[in-house]
């Protein structure tokens, strides 16, 4: 069964149809023409003008602050070792303890040999007593006075010498202990018990290194050398007269030991055109070890009032050139040309175009028509990526 339905009521119901378009329409053609126009949400940052030092990162090597290699002063057979290997010792401290068997006889002969030389000066004494008296009565010739008091003075020289060989000998004794020459830590021992001991022998028997601080070798480029020694006399490091380094323990850049400058050599590699610099740092928890290779950062020069940007702060063109958006006290950023300097620490040194107080634009520069109004957060605090996510959702 089919029904018709009037003229009149079908021009109604599409008129009806036609509003409810237009209605749920025009609400959302206007939202979206207002997101187009809104401007460009973007990071900034005000930018501060403070001392910048730039440093070259270069290969050092350590080296112990004293070593002394243990050899002995007198030929023997070493009977005892009297350290741990790998040990703390201190100086004066026996070590190595040589046969003394001879040295002793040699001491006891020595002593004998004393008490001969006094006893023969006891009795010139004597002889040269009466020799004094005879003399005043004129029973005594003046040649044979002379040879008595000749014997005396061979007498007393004779026990000088005798003197002499006992210490000598007495010294030889000591010398059979061998004793630690400074305060440090031991290595391995290159004899053990039962090897003979030559005072004669360029081998030595054990290395003391003293490592509670070091000394680090670093290679650098001469041309370098005038510019380190200009800022240590005016001043320009953080002390007159000085040049702090920087040594890298780990692989991260937070894990620094200080040290200083103390002298560079007076001539310069020909083959490579660099020259050594020693430097000297404290080593209290033994972590640099002598030959170990490590990172020294050197300073190439300080900047005292420097501007330096956000790597990620500066654009480039399709020259190359490089430039900053610059955001005005009314909102608008535009471009500027800057010239960059050295890159330090993931920022770029600004030496024309850019002045303390400007504020300038870190993340969202591709959103920028320049010149243009933009709206701005503070860098650091939520990136203009993230604000804008969270405004479109």
């Amino acid at each position: 069964m089919c029904f018709r339905i009037p003229p009149v009521l079908s021009v109604v119901l599409v008129a009806a149809l036609l509003a409810g378009c237009s209605d749920t329409s025009e609400p959302a053609a206007t939202e979206s023409a207002e997101a187009v126009t809104q401007p460009p949400l973007v990071s900034v940052m005000i930018v501060e003008a403070k001392s910048v030092t730039v440093w070259d990162e270069l290969p050092g090597r350590v080296s112990a602050f004293r070593t002394a290699e243990i050899r002995p002063q007198v030929s023997g057979l070493i009977i005892e070792r009297l350290f741990e290997e790998g040990s703390n010792v201190t100086r004066g401290q026996a070590l190595f303890q040589i046969d003394t068997a001879s040295f002793a006889a040699d001491v006891a002969s020595a002593e004998a040999m004393l008490q001969k030389s006094e006893a023969a000066l006891a009795q010139a004494v004597a002889e040269l007593e009466r020799a004094k008296g005879l003399r005043k009565s004129n029973n005594i010739s003046d040649q044979t006075y002379d040879q008595i008091a000749s014997q005396r003075a061979q007498a007393e020289a004779d026990v000088a010498q005798a003197k002499a060989g006992m210490k000598k000998a007495r010294l030889s004794l000591d010398f059979a202990t061998v004793r630690a020459p400074i305060d440090g830590k031991i290595g391995a021992a290159k004899v053990g018990e039962g090897a003979l001991a030559d005072a004669t022998s360029t081998t030595s028997l054990a290395t003391v290194q003293q490592i509670d601080k070091v000394h680090i070798d670093i290679r650098q480029p001469a041309s370098r050398l005038d510019h380190l020694r200009a800022l240590a006399r005016t001043g320009g490091l953080q002390q007159a007269g000085t040049i702090p380094i920087e040594v890298v323990l780990g692989d991260g850049d937070d894990d620094v030991l200080a040290a200083r400058a103390l002298f560079s050599d007076i001539s310069v590699d020909e083959g490579t055109g660099n020259v050594r610099l020693r430097a000297l740092a404290d080593n209290p928890d033994r972590r640099l070890l002598p030959g170990m290779y490590v990172r020294a950062r050197v300073p190439r020069g300080t900047y005292p009032d420097a501007i330096s940007v956000p790597q990620q702060a500066v654009v480039r063109d399709a020259l190359g050139a490089p430039s900053l958006y610059l955001v005005d006290a009314e909102g608008n950023a535009a471009a500027k040309s800057v010239q960059l300097g050295e890159l330090v620490e993931g920022k770029y040194i600004i030496r024309e175009g850019l002045a303390a107080g400007n504020r300038i634009v870190v993340e969202g520069q591709e959103r920028v028509v320049a010149p243009g109004p933009v709206r701005t957060v503070e860098f650091g605090t939520r990136s203009a990526e993230s604000s804008s996510a969270a405004q479109k959702t």
